[in-house]
């Protein structure tokens, strides 16, 4: 039987996590890795992942200094020696087929990653999430639909063969890491399948990270920004022929990224560093002329007297 890693970290989730683990350690599929990195947590989950660790010897702990999330994930994918890689939130759940779902079914479709349907979990109820299709794609197609589709970015619905993360690591220091990660173990796939059974439970609550407040989602839009750029170089760089469409989803993004950052001056200016870099590429590239036409007039107005642009000129729309 092949030995599944399960990484997850660990930070002021006491409230939650003993019900984590038992989803966990109550899986059909028995051959499994549990690495528990407690990023330095300020409550008791130092030692519950202790006590944890004493009553089932697959449970691995790791005590570190607080890093955040993603160096804390690092961490467990340096210590990882499973053939297949999954990541679990400690404040969530999974069903108890959720890892031999996952297995077999990268297993009979011989795909690199296995990607299930999820339930966002709120205190009083829970929702089924919508847009899954039992379907397997190349990497290609799997990429074209993360333009569409925010879940694809996800990664803890999602089952990896190890040899897709190998050079792959979280970006640390940075209020988004999954995204970014998922993008490039996908980029090394060859193939990905997907079926619709919800076998993850994603705790919505308002203390969590996703819902902080407005400092952090300006960090989350810088981070953005940022990734952005990075995932439009390497998807071209291997898929040359997605260029129009991500340079259309590029494109669209810097109009959207302009709205949020008006009245913050240090996002303001990434904004229009990014708009400067990439605007032959827009002016001139195979996307439709009223984007074209949006992107010039949110660039125009911030920086017209550095381009010495006429507004009357409509050369770049004709």
């Amino acid at each position: 039987m092949e030995l599944v890693s399960m990484i997850i970290p660990v930070y002021g989730v006491e409230v939650y996590l003993g019900e984590c683990l038992e989803t966990v350690l109550n899986q059909t599929y028995e051959n499994l890795e549990i690495i528990l990195i407690d990023d330095e947590s300020p409550d008791h989950c130092p030692e519950i992942c202790d006590q944890y660790a004493q009553k089932d010897e697959r449970i691995k702990v790791i005590h570190q200094k607080n890093g955040g999330a993603a160096n804390a994930r690092n961490h467990g994918l340096d210590m990882a020696t499973g053939e297949y890689i999954c990541f679990i939130d400690s404040d969530d759940k999974i069903e108890n087929n959720y890892v031999d779902k996952l297995l077999n079914a990268i297993k009979e479709s011989q795909s690199d990653v296995a990607v299930c349907s999820f339930k966002q979990w709120y205190k009083n109820k829970t929702q089924d999430s919508i847009g899954f299709k039992n379907k397997e794609y190349s990497s290609k197609d799997y990429i074209r639909k993360f333009l569409s589709d925010w879940t694809c970015g996800l990664i803890w619905n999602k089952m990896f063969d190890k040899k897709t993360l190998e050079g792959v690591r979280f970006e640390e220091r940075h209020k988004i890491d999954d995204e970014f990660f998922t993008y490039q173990a996908i980029l090394k796939a060859e193939k990905v399948v997907v079926f619709d059974e919800s076998l993850y439970w994603y705790r919505m609550r308002k203390s969590g990270v996703m819902l902080s407040g407005i400092q952090y989602q300006a960090q989350m839009l810088k981070d953005r920004l940022e990734y952005m750029t990075k995932r439009y170089e390497m998807v071209i760089e291997k898929y040359p022929d997605l260029k129009a469409e991500y340079l259309y989803n590029l494109t669209d993004n810097l109009i959207s990224y302009t709205r949020q950052a008006q009245g913050i001056k240090e996002l303001e200016k990434d904004v229009r560093a990014i708009k400067k870099q990439y605007w032959n590429q827009i002016m001139f590239g195979l996307i439709p002329v009223k984007i074209k036409y949006s992107f010039f007039r949110s660039f125009f107005d911030k920086t017209k007297e550095e381009l010495n642009v006429d507004e009357g000129e409509n050369h770049y729309f004709e």
